[in-house]
């Protein structure tokens, strides 16, 4: 299905609470060419990136899932999932090995004091 980024635009907007004629000169259009925006599947980059900036939301973003971007962007997008897998595998083995690092420093701390209980009290 393809992206209308007119509805998309709209319900950010309705959802963000700002009103139509803050929107419009934001994006230094006429409050009646900001309806009609609502209904278009396109808009130009200039206005995407004004109401990006405005709503604080990344509009670019929607167009990941359509050609001819998903073919340029998936190939890379795979790339970064299968980084972020070993990435968090690195990240528990070096979790799992700071635990029994901690372990064996709680052990010998115990031992320490074992120790010195066991000294005589003029040797202490």
């Amino acid at each position: 299905m393809a992206v209308v980024i007119g509805e998309i635009i709209h319900k950010l907007v309705k959802e963000s609470g700002l009103k139509a004629k803050v929107v419009a000169e934001h994006v230094n259009v006429s409050e009646s060419t900001l309806f009609g925006i609502y209904k278009r599947a396109s808009v130009d980059i200039d206005k995407l990136i004004a109401f990006s900036r405005l709503l604080n939301k990344n509009l670019f973003l929607y167009y990941l899932n359509e050609e001819p971007l998903k073919s340029m962007f998936s190939k890379d997008t795979v790339m970064l999932q299968n980084r972020i897998v070993d990435l968090e595998s690195e990240v528990m083995a070096r979790n799992e090995k700071l635990k029994d690092l901690t372990d064996i420093i709680e052990t010998q701390k115990k031992v320490i004091i074992l120790h010195e209980q066991r000294l005589p009290k003029s040797k202490k």
